[in-house]
């Protein structure tokens, strides 16, 4: 357990949305007894903007994210950037013996790189955390998987405006733009979603993650022109029983692609991490 005297020290790499939003709740002390140490992006300008509104002199900067993993004291990497950098940066980081904690969720539907980081993270005795994200229901799923899990479903419904330039829709020459009522873009399994879908559907990898994995968690992708807010309505049955979950989330008010809920998630981890009492699963 954290001593509660000590502020975790973190670096933040990606300066977008998400890590600007965590950034400011650490300096804010949102975020519990955590000091931010180092913040990296690798577009100057996003880098220097984010170092301006922290107004602190404090806290370096770096271009490289293997730079910021070199500043001494740094206990914790929060990755806020892409799935590609969690690739590149992850074994580095835990061999140099730092904890990591992923936003970019999806990059674990690559099975090898799960369990390759599960098994340094075992090694070093560290920790990789995957917040929540944008939906609810993640603690039941994970008591229900102690026994038998039998199926496990998300649904998520968006505007098209948050759905736009993904893989997917270019491959399959899919318009969006001129939708006048709800349309099913994709039923598949959660290792096809996040392929075709990689800016919208993490919380299709973090429900398999705290399931029944990646190839067996069953994703649709529902465009509604006429939806305010992103649903995420999850199902699952087992020996437990059943469980029906529904979160309709407001859109990050800097980033139409992500949920507001999934940056308050990341932030209410790391205040969890120091408090003395755990609730939840």
């Amino acid at each position: 357990m954290m001593d509660m005297e000590h502020s975790l020290k973190v670096g933040l790499i990606g300066c977008g949305a998400i890590g600007r939003t965590l950034a400011l709740a650490i300096i804010d002390g949102k975020a519990g007894n955590v000091e931010l140490s180092a913040i990296c992006d690798i577009d100057e300008e996003r880098l220097e903007s984010l170092h301006k509104e922290l107004g602190r002199q404090e806290i370096k900067k770096y271009m490289s994210p293997f730079d910021l993993l070199k500043v001494p004291g740094i206990e914790l990497i929060i990755e806020a950037a892409t799935r590609e950098t969690v690739k590149d940066i992850s074994e580095r980081a835990l061999e140099m013996g730092k904890s990591l904690l992923v936003m970019s969720a999806g990059a674990f539907s690559d099975k090898d790189l799960y369990e390759n980081l599960y098994s340094k993270a075992s090694e070093k005795k560290l920790k990789i955390y995957i917040p929540s994200g944008a939906i609810i229901g993640l603690d039941g799923v994970k008591s229900a998987s102690v026994e038998k899990l039998r199926r496990v479903e998300i649904i998520s419904t968006k505007n098209p405006r948050s759905l736009e330039g993904a893989p997917y829709l270019k491959k399959n020459n899919i318009d969006i733009s001129h939708l006048t009522e709800a349309k099913i873009l994709f039923q598949g399994t959660a290792d096809k979603a996040i392929e075709g879908f990689p800016k919208n559907v993490n919380v299709a990898v973090i429900l398999s993650l705290a399931g029944i994995g990646v190839e067996n968690t069953l994703v649709t992708i529902v465009a509604d022109p006429k939806a305010r807010l992103t649903k995420h309505e999850i199902k699952a049955e087992g020996d437990f029983g059943e469980l029906h979950g529904i979160t309709q989330n407001y859109l990050h008010p800097d980033n139409p692609k992500t949920s507001y809920l999934a940056p308050l998630s990341a932030i209410r981890l790391l205040k969890k991490i120091s408090e003395p009492v755990q609730v939840g699963t």
